[in-house]
């Protein structure tokens, strides 16, 4: 296999290029049936027994869009989109998309006043959920299956494939939650990309496919379920991660491919009380984000007879960049560029490309990159640059294959559990408590997980104790942003121009 570095530092991807045709999701999913693939199974839920077919599916999207068409949305408006992962998300998103207006997914997890605040930072028009929220229209998630059935005709809709399809919530590589903008092309371009290293790990078309984790990330949205529709796979899903369920699916239901996160591949390796029988039909299992590492990758492997291979990427390239493929890749990478994709590695201060095998700042350019970010000029400029590079904050470096391997973060952002937590947003809201004179909340290792951790300077003559503020801290976000450590120092560490020198809090032991 060749891999291609033009001149300028440029990495390309080794494999051939694709057509990416000049469509939307709906219309490149599902918008064409014939009545064999109409008859496939396309989504079943584990806890209901509830499965609708392809031609099922089309039907139910098709229904949403006519609801939602009769309630004033159209192309360009926003749809908040909090449901669980189930059939009547798959059938909500492909309805949002066949009108031509925009879905804005968000995770079950979050709590009220996130919701509020991300509704009004992406300008939504309507919200499909279980919470009241008052401040703008909405379908409570129970009204979906009347809807449904009440069947209002879809109008036909001309979707521009360069029109938005999406704006999931980021923090980027640095800061407060923002929107990523998302077309119709990005995401078709990183589902055929997603799709075709799939097939290169001999993932086949209409494989019994696991989708646990939440299809309002962009890994859950692109890779787990838009992909695999496609691909006319049979999805399992659950409303939430259960482990017992995720087990047990795997022997009852013959399942082939399996998509997680680290925490998940954890348990596989080592618990005692896991019967890799329960496994025998598992011919792949693919991780992501977050870096699973090699031994951890190697032990899933052998204990439970099958592949493992992990991706790389984020929110703001679709998000997929790179991937293995097996015994192509070494196993300890994120493997090589996507078909369509190009990387650079460079100096994160000074943007100049450094040599082979040396580390830094990964950059990324291919037809999946974001067109922006909503609203923000300022996180624009500093994130696609020249050339129509994005900066990912991620620091790596190519080996001698040049596979690739990422080591660390330039950027913030915490990833707990997959879920990104920005530092930023805990510190602001610390240094609220009295008690408080100065913070810096960092990412740390425990237990195979990244957790944010708070380095607390209190003020003089205070009394706070770790659990106190922990549980303060608690009853303030949502859940998977609460601190799980928290230690007290007499000041945190800073540059000249005051910024938080996070390196030197994660060395602290």
């Amino acid at each position: 296999m060749t891999v291609v570095t033009t001149a300028g530092g440029v990495v390309a991807s080794p494999y051939p290029a694709l057509n990416i045709p000049e469509t939307d999701i709906y219309a490149l999913v599902i918008g064409s049936l014939g009545p064999a693939e109409a008859a496939l199974p396309a989504v079943t839920e584990l806890t209901t027994g509830t499965s609708v077919t392809y031609g099922e599916l089309k039907a139910m999207a098709d229904a949403i869009a006519g609801e939602l068409h009769s309630r004033g949305i159209g192309p360009g408006d926003v749809v908040t989109l909090q449901v669980p992962n189930s059939i009547n998300f798959a059938a909500a998103l492909l309805g949002i998309a066949k009108l031509g207006a925009i879905v804005n997914p968000i995770g079950m997890l979050m709590n009220q006043a996130d919701v509020s605040h991300i509704i009004e930072a992406s300008s939504s028009k309507l919200y499909i959920g279980p919470t009241d929220m008052e401040a703008v229209p909405q379908i409570f998630s129970m009204e979906l299956p009347s809807i449904i059935t009440h069947a209002l005709a879809a109008p036909d809709v001309a979707v521009d494939p360069a029109s938005i399809a999406v704006v999931p919530f980021s923090s980027g590589t640095t800061g407060l939650p923002k929107g990523v903008v998302l077309t119709h092309r990005n995401l078709v371009a990183n589902i055929l990309q997603s799709n075709d290293m799939l097939a290169r790990n001999g993932v086949r078309r209409g494989a019994k496919t696991l989708a646990v984790l939440p299809f309002s990330h962009i890994y859950g949205f692109t890779i787990i379920l838009l992909g695999p529709l496609l691909n006319r796979q049979h999805l399992y899903t659950l409303p939430k991660f259960d482990m017992d369920h995720f087990l047990r699916a795997h022997d009852e239901y013959g399942i082939e491919l399996t998509f997680a996160a680290p925490p998940m591949a954890i348990p596989l390796a080592k618990d005692p009380a896991i019967n890799p029988e329960w496994f025998a039909n598992l011919d792949l299992l693919m991780c992501g984000a977050a870096p699973l590492s090699e031994a951890t990758l190697r032990a899933v492997e052998e204990r439970l007879n099958t592949r493992v291979i992990q991706g790389w990427g984020m929110t703001e390239a679709s998000p997929l960049v790179t991937a293995n493929v097996r015994h192509e890749t070494s196993p300890s990478s994120v493997g090589k560029p996507i078909p369509n994709t190009e990387l650079r590695i460079v100096d994160p201060d000074t943007l100049e490309d450094l040599a082979p095998g040396d580390r830094g700042e990964v950059l990324v350019r291919g037809p999946q990159v974001m067109s922006g970010y909503l609203n923000n000029d300022e996180a624009n400029a500093a994130t696609l640059i020249e050339g129509g590079w994005l900066r990912t904050g991620d620091i790596a470096y190519f080996d001698e294959d040049m596979d690739l391997h990422i080591v660390d973060r330039a950027k913030e952002v915490i990833k707990y559990k997959g879920y990104q937590v920005a530092p930023a947003e805990l510190e602001a809201l610390i240094l609220t408590h009295p008690a408080v004179k100065d913070v810096g909340v960092v990412g740390v290792e425990r237990d195979g997980l990244e957790i944010p951790r708070a380095f607390v300077v209190k003020q003089d003559g205070a009394e706070l104790g770790e659990a106190e503020l922990m549980g303060w801290v608690a009853d303030r976000v949502t859940p998977y942003k609460k601190v799980r450590a928290v230690d007290f120092i007499d000041a945190i560490p800073k540059n000249p121009s005051g910024k938080i020198l996070r390196r030197e809090l994660r060395s602290i032991d």
